[in-house]
């Protein structure tokens, strides 16, 4: 159901959605009075569109088939000046509502302006994360209509031209409520990155996933210091790595039921 937009909005706020109901409510009570929130939603069963549309978000339907297709679509659909991306775990804090403000009424004296990326805090297991594969990251997820398209079925990139500036304040991160929870996700995003690498005819194989999951451990337990978040955070890495492995082995089960054999 698409809702109707409130004239005068010059910054949407893009939403992905599916089965959000927990997060929702949350997530849009903390940008309040920013901007639009537009909701592209892939037919949640849980209230999660009535929530939104109760709250005064411009709803879209769309099934999912990759992650940048559902963000470029919201551009599609949106008619702000500007748009912030956030995910439905995600909350502004009140430094970063008036930092996006600040950089958006800023952008008006010099034209186009820039893009805007802020730093993410963490929490997973009812604790916030330093380190490893959960350390604070900086995402960039403010841009001017139409300077940004988005790439990749899983963990889509953004790629855009213009100068990316840091914006204040922070997002607050409030991802895998339980173990079940993250390694359901895992499993979920393994089988749709390796269908999007399947199309683009990427390799899988045992030897490959062996190594890049060895290589992802590495990295998030040492050179991340994964190792300094205590149990949790040894855990976290031993799953990304075997997320890593399975994503490879389904890859390489994929091409091979396409008829591509590897090496």
């Amino acid at each position: 159901m698409e809702g109707e937009r409130v004239l005068g909005e010059s910054i949407d706020i893009v939403i992905l959605t599916k089965n959000e109901a927990k997060n929702l409510g949350d997530c849009l009570v903390s940008f309040r009075g920013l901007g639009q929130a537009v909701i592209v939603d892939d037919g949640s069963t849980d209230g999660t569109v009535e929530m939104a549309e109760a709250a005064g978000a411009l709803v879209y339907s769309r099934k999912l088939d990759d992650f940048a297709n559902q963000r470029n679509f919201a551009l599609e659909v949106s008619k702000a000046d500007w748009v912030f991306y956030l995910d439905s775990d995600e909350r502004f804090t009140p430094e970063l509502v008036e930092a996006v403000r600040a950089h958006v009424d800023g952008s008006k004296a010099v034209g186009l302006g820039a893009a805007g990326k802020v730093l993410r805090k963490n929490f997973a297991f009812g604790k916030r994360f330093r380190f490893g594969h959960l350390a604070p990251d900086w995402v960039v997820r403010l841009f001017p209509k139409g300077e940004v398209k988005w790439v990749g079925a899983v963990h889509e990139r953004a790629v855009t031209g213009l100068e990316i500036k840091p914006l204040g304040g922070n997002l607050i991160h409030q991802t895998y409520r339980d173990w079940d929870h993250f390694l359901g996700k895992m499993e979920w995003y393994s089988r749709m990155w390796a269908q999007g690498a399947a199309k683009e005819g990427k390799a899988g194989g045992v030897g490959l996933a062996l190594g890049k999951a060895a290589a992802n451990v590495f990295k998030t337990m040492v050179l991340k210091m994964g190792v300094l978040d205590g149990p949790y955070g040894w855990a976290v890495s031993a799953a990304i790595g075997y997320y890593t492995m399975s994503k490879y082995l389904i890859l390489d089960s994929l091409n091979k039921a396409n008829g591509k054999v590897e090496g």
